[in-house]
This record gives structure tokens, C-alpha cells and sequence, in this order.
């Protein structure tokens, strides 16, 4: 082979390694949750009507679904806008790695905690040496948890323990933990950290969490997050309700992904929303 051949080989063979190799597949989270089993499951499926199959990935959550849809590990990811946030503080070198395609209604934050422990209203959690269990490092929830602490500084008084699921929330009760924070669709009253807590008998409760610290802009423009009234419980006469910071599910893909998967999404989301999020 001629020196110009061979230098013209090695170019088309080093062009061809530096181009993304995008995996294929929806970055959701963990098997039983939301983002999984509904969102990952029906835009799959609705990606087949237009020929393409896109596998429905478990992940550790929505921190885990921006590092891998920014690797090219993923086409596409769900996450939390404030973990977004809290990611592109953490990846100033990726940010254009990571595109928003839409939204898929909203999330809410909870703090539970004793009936009769060092907590009883939001200012408490900057108290010196609160311990505070917060989900998976991966978790949305950490991710909410580690940006809220950027913006009310009084938060990083706090002990954080990456620990959830039920034992955490029994930690309250044993006094291994004094608040577990979760993060929850708004209006999912079938939670089981939420029915929990609202269990007569339960010995827990639930904080509002008003800090208006917490305000601050997505690059759109828009809020973070929407401070709401959330029902939380029926009641016979009237619902309970408490003030919880609400932030957009966001559907996240690689600009760089193939195009007609990002344009099928982009569809999906303006006209079939609602099956998405099985409402219809």
C-alpha cells in the first residue's frame, strides 16, 4: 500500500472512532416507579408505531439518566429540572450534551419527619446537627436535595444520609435519621412513603417546605420550581393538604442522537402527552 493510501486509511479509521456511538435506549430508573413503568413503557411504545425500537433501560434515576444520555449511553432520559440544574453546575462541559425535548407534568418534594422530634417547620432543617436521609446518590431526590442546599445555604448544616426506601422512613422512628425527603409525582397519593406518613398511628409527619431561597430560573426562563398547595390525604369534608416545591419532569436527549428518534419524541410529547402519562 502507497504512503497516500495508508494516511488516507488511518484518517477514515480515526473519523470513524471519534464519532458518537449512541446506545440505544430510554434512560428511566428503577423497575416499580413511575418513570419507568409508565413514561419509559408508552413512549416505547409509541416510538414502535413510527419503526423505531427503543428498549426501556432501568437506571439509578434521573442524575444517572443525564450522565449516560450525555455519554451517548442513551438516546433519550427523564429527570427532575432542579436535578438538571444541580447536573449542569456539576458539567459545565457537557451542557450541549443534553437538550430538552418537553416536559411530563410535575414533581413535589416531602419532608417527613417525627411527630416528636427536633423538626417541626422547614427552618428547622438548618438547625445544627440534624440528620437528614435524602435517597440514593443517583436518586432524584439526593439531586433535589443537593441543589436546594445551593441556594439556602442553612441546608448544608445538615447530615445527609444517602438512604431511602421504607427503612429509611422507619429510621424516623428509631431516631437513626430526624427528616427523609423524597421526591413524588403531584397528586400520586398511592406513594407509599406518603401513605405511610399519613397513616393514623404512624408517629410521623408531614413539614411544609416553603423556603422561598429556592427560587431560581431554568435557562428557559421558567421557575425551578412552583411552590404549591399538594393534596396529600382525602379527608370527608375537606382534603389535606401541605406547601411542597414542585418542579417539571423533563424529557432530556442528546442533540447529537439520531434524528428521527428526537423528532418522534418531540411529537410525542406535543400530541400524546397524555397517553404518556396514562391519563387518557
Amino acid at each position: 500500500m502507497s504512503i497516500k493510501r495508508l494516511l488516507a486509511a488511518m484518517t477514515a479509521t480515526a473519523l470513524l472512532s471519534s464519532a458518537p456511538a449512541f446506545a440505544n435506549g430510554i434512560a428511566t430508573g428503577k423497575k416499580g416507579l413511575t418513570y419507568h413503568d409508565v413514561f419509559g413503557n408508552n413512549i416505547s411504545s409509541i416510538l414502535r408505531e413510527h419503526g423505531i425500537k427503543l428498549p426501556v433501560l432501568q437506571t439509578r434515576g434521573s442524575i444517572d439518566n443525564l450522565n449516560r444520555v450525555a455519554a451517548g449511553e442513551a438516546e433519550i432520559g427523564f429527570t427532575q429540572a432542579d436535578a438538571l440544574m444541580y447536573w449542569r453546575s456539576k458539567n459545565t462541559g457537557l451542557q450541549n450534551n443534553i437538550e430538552i425535548l418537553g416536559t411530563l407534568g410535575k414533581e413535589c418534594a416531602f419532608v417527613a419527619v417525627p411527630e416528636k422530634g427536633p423538626i417541626s417547620e422547614e427552618d428547622d432543617l438548618g438547625n445544627k446537627g440534624i440528620r437528614i436521609a435524602v435517597g440514593p446518590v443517583t436518586s432524584g431526590s439526593a439531586a433535589s436535595w443537593k441543589y436546594m442546599t445551593q441556594l439556602e445555604s442553612d441546608y448544608s448544616t445538615a447530615s445527609v444520609f444517602n438512604k431511602g426506601g421504607i427503612r429509611a422512613l422507619a429510621g424516623l422512628t428509631t431516631g437513626r435519621y430526624d427528616a427523609f425527603m423524597w421526591v413524588t409525582a403531584e397528586g400520586n397519593m398511592e406513594n407509599k412513603y406518603l401513605k405511610t406518613v399519613m397513616k393514623k398511628g404512624s408517629g410521623l409527619k408531614l413539614i411544609s417546605l416553603d423556603d422561598y431561597d429556592l427560587n431560581d430560573k431554568l435557562p428557559s426562563g421558567e421557575p425551578v420550581y412552583e411552590f404549591r398547595d399538594v393534596k396529600v390525604a382525602k379527608g370527608f369534608f375537606s382534603d389535606e393538604k401541605i406547601e411542597a416545591p414542585c418542579t417539571d419532569v423533563l424529557v432530556v436527549g442528546n442533540p447529537e442522537a439520531d434524528e428521527d428518534t428526537l423528532e418522534a419524541v418531540a411529537e410525542a410529547l406535543l400530541t400524546n402527552k397524555n397517553r404518556i402519562m396514562n391519563k387518557n
